[in-house]
């Protein structure tokens, strides 16, 4: 795939590895991963290095899940979801290494605090957007709301048929 002209960006990368990842050949993603893009951890983007602690952890590869989140921690890198901090986490749990657990899950507390405020402010504006359409007039009957759809078909028919 990558021998035929296509160049070597970093989502030709994800891709191969994807494809990797779909056929179980975990071992080659990782061999893949070391040569062509662990090397260069800050400029990676989160996504693929996401796709790539995925693959270590299920496959049981920890012990290069953990070293691959060091380096990017190594960089400042920030996790942006809870997933990841999760999955390094059980990684230490798996290993025994109970401090390193707790450091990660402090350290990063505030992804799981902010995951539940940002939930709770969505689920307040989807009710209110929906209070706001349920503001419309009681006594507008079915036959009135077809008859609006029909008159907007028409409008939009002519529209495209004078476009022509």
């Amino acid at each position: 795939m990558l021998s035929k002209g296509q160049g070597t960006t970093m989502g030709t990368y994800a891709q191969f590895i994807r494809a990797l990842d779909m056929d179980h050949r975990a071992k080659e993603a990782h061999e893949f991963w070391l040569t062509k893009i662990g090397r260069d951890l800050h400029s990676v983007p989160w996504k693929l290095c996401n796709r790539m602690i995925s693959i270590y952890y299920r496959n049981n590869m920890l012990e290069n899940l953990i070293k691959l989140f060091k380096g990017l921690e190594a960089f400042d890198r920030q996790p942006p979801e809870k997933s990841i901090v999760q999955k390094v986490a059980d990684s230490y749990e798996m290993l025994g290494l109970l401090e390193e657990k707790e450091r990660v899950l402090e350290k990063y507390n505030h992804l799981f605090v902010e995951a539940g405020k940002w939930q709770n402010k969505k689920l307040r504006n989807a009710s209110s957007k929906k209070n706001k359409n349920s503001g419309k007039p009681k006594n507008e009957s079915a036959s009135d709301t077809l008859a609006d759809a029909v008159d907007d078909k028409k409008l939009s028919q002519s529209l495209s048929e004078h476009c022509r």
